[in-house]
């Protein structure tokens, strides 16, 4: 697991779990909390391994508990759960239960938005771990490139196939927009903190989102910030240095990834990206992709750079 801040033995821990955000979210809290420890608790773990619980004495000196908001069913956090595969994520349950009688629990949003790539499929039987790509060559799934690959066309014909089939099953962009602002506020709805406003004033005007659920630096420093005053009131530390020490480690922070997942000219389009340029190229890895390029690539699993 992921630590940030002091790491005395009888510190207080703040224990925040979630995506991948978190270690971002957990270093800029940590930078403006110098005094506690900042424990992150992923939900999730590389291929062939399992997501790491905390100690029972980590779980002693847990004064504030962070949850990241997911959809999975949410019972009340100290009733006992029937079935633990049913209801809600394993790692989850187990913090709700263990952490200290009374722990306060601030529930925070994620950053999430899938209407940049609408062909989005979970998993590529062809994309598996490497040395140098934990997650694989092309950790983003599209179904019509994987019905293209079905099929067993290749090269031109490969391209060709797929961009039928895009121009075919194209989402009414309008409709799209409108789904996306609803599943923005009502996971807000769930949470202590929102985001909603800000992912929606800002994801047309600027490429925040990397991908899916990986976003740039400066987002993340914006969900940090709103965190940072929501706990304030349950660790009574000083809000506006605080506030000055994570602004300055937000300036240091890196975007959460080097890679970059294309976007369809045709989606950025109907979605009114204005971000968005003619022939416009993504980092992917150590390349500099146009959506065609990594699109051609892709349908042929190349491996060749």
């Amino acid at each position: 697991m992921l630590f940030y801040g002091n790491h005395a033995p009888t510190a207080e821990l703040v224990i925040i779990y979630g995506n991948c955000q978190v270690p971002f979210l957990a270093s800029l809290l940590a930078a403006a909390d110098p005094e506690r420890g900042y424990l992150c608790v992923l939900n999730h773990a590389p291929p062939g391994e399992e997501a790491a619980q905390p100690t029972v004495e980590q779980l002693r000196r847990c004064c504030l508990y962070l949850e990241q908001f997911d959809s999975q069913p949410d019972l009340p956090p100290w009733t006992p759960v029937p079935d633990i595969s049913r209801y809600g994520l394993p790692l989850r349950r187990f913090l709700r239960t263990h952490c200290p009688p009374g722990c306060p629990r601030l529930v925070f949003p994620s950053f999430v938005m899938t209407c940049m790539w609408p062909f989005a499929a979970i998993g590529d039987p062809r994309n598996v771990p490497e040395p140098g790509h934990v997650w694989g060559r092309y950790p983003y799934g599209n179904r019509l490139v994987l019905a293209v690959v079905d099929q067993g066309l290749t090269g031109p014909a490969a391209l060709a196939a797929y961009q039928r089939l895009a121009a075919e099953q194209m989402p009414n962009f309008a409709a799209t927009l409108e789904r996306t602002k609803i599943k923005l506020e009502k996971r807000d709805a769930h949470c202590d903190v929102k985001i909603a406003d800000y992912v929606w004033a800002n994801f047309r005007e600027r490429h925040l989102f990397l991908s899916y659920a990986h976003v740039r630096a400066e987002a993340i420093g914006e969900l940090a910030l709103r965190l940072h005053a929501a706990i304030q009131p349950v660790l009574g530390s000083d809000a506006a240095s605080g506030r000055q020490r994570l602004r300055t480690a937000l300036a240091m922070l890196p975007d959460m990834d080097q890679l970059e997942e294309p976007i369809d000219p045709t989606v950025a389009a109907g979605l009114g990206l204005k971000f968005y340029r003619p022939e416009m190229r993504f980092r992917w890895y150590g390349q500099h992709w146009t959506f065609s390029e990594y699109l051609s690539r892709y349908l042929a699993y190349d491996t060749g750079w």
